[in-house]
């Protein structure tokens, strides 16, 4: 991709999950990488050299502006994200003033900014229980205080593209999974317990997912801003694909082979639960000429190694 060779670019959020995966793919297609992020995590000490680093939370508008004005960035990035999505409504707060008020600090610090596209990450979650497969023309049915500040994030970048002809693109990621992924999540759960003979509690695991590499999650990102007709668009990016939880659980585990007997129907399933959840993904395939190349089976055999060889680590994610 050699429109991003000495592009600057700035990414919030590097330090998570998809963000360190998409810093690294950044450096490597050429770019002059800056991120920003609210702490600092084991993650960010496999930061490429060249990489620049801020440590500024999107809710303090005068370092945002401060450092903007310093990058002079062509393209954003935004993933930073307060994500936790339990139907908690004392989470609603917390997620308010982070995912959207952040954002919207974000937008008001590129005051005079000269930018060829805002990529706003969205989430899956803000099409909550709405028919699948999931189409980016759907109203959004958020089912949490997570998803439903991302879905008002989301409307803003459309407010901000209608009213100030800001270059942005929403990008809707389905689940996604691969190395340096916390236990937090399903897979790295699994693995890992997996891996230390622990036992593995999970609900009885009828719901049906898609579960995407993140190594194809990042290259639909990469491909969305270079791609101008992709501005003022919203994109899925997933496989269409979806597996019984159950199922990919039992892919895991005849892999590793642990001693340790799984405990289906050991939790109870969440409120509002959502059973079905995969995605229509014609857009991205039309717009941004991308498809997943990272088959369910593969990317699961690729996780688990790197699991078995950084075991250590992977105690140390959050």
């Amino acid at each position: 991709m050699k429109t991003l060779n000495n592009s600057k670019v700035l990414v919030t959020g590097g330090a998570g999950f998809i963000g360190y995966h998409l810093v690294q793919a950044l450096v490597n297609y050429g770019a002059e990488v800056h991120v920003i992020i609210k702490k600092r995590n084991i993650r960010v000490k496999f930061f490429h050299p060249s990489v620049f680093l801020y440590s500024v939370d999107l809710r303090e508008f005068t370092k945002m502006k401060r450092i903007i004005r310093k990058i002079k960035p062509n393209k954003i990035f935004h993933l930073a994200a307060n994500v936790n999505p339990a139907r908690d409504i004392s989470l609603l707060d917390s997620m308010i003033e982070t995912n959207l008020l952040g954002t919207i600090n974000l937008f008001k610090s590129l005051e005079n900014s000269q930018i060829d596209c805002f990529i706003y990450i969205g989430t899956c979650e803000e099409y909550g229980n709405n028919p699948t497969p999931f189409k980016e023309n759907q109203m959004l049915n958020p089912t949490s205080p997570y998803s439903f500040s991302k879905a008002s994030a989301t409307l803003f970048c459309r407010m901000m593209k209608n009213l100030e002809d800001i270059p942005a693109i929403i990008i809707r990621p389905f689940l996604t999974y691969g190395p340096f992924q916390s236990t937090k999540t399903l897979i790295p759960y699994v693995i890992f317990h997996a891996l230390e003979n622990k036992e593995i509690k999970i609900t009885k695991g009828e719901q049906k997912r898609e579960f995407n590499y993140v190594s194809d999650i990042v290259d639909g990102i990469i491909k969305a801003s270079i791609t101008p007709r992709a501005i003022g668009e919203i994109i899925n990016l997933g496989n269409g694909r979806q597996y019984k939880i159950r199922d990919v659980v039992n892919k895991i585990l005849s892999i590793i082979k642990p001693s340790i007997p799984l405990k289906f129907g050991a939790l109870p399933y969440r409120k509002s639960e959502i059973w079905n959840f995969y995605c229509e993904n014609k857009k991205a395939k039309e717009i941004l000429g991308w498809k997943p190349t990272i088959t369910l089976d593969k990317g699961l055999k690729l996780t688990i190694q790197w699991y078995k060889q950084n075991i250590d680590l992977i105690k140390r994610l959050d």
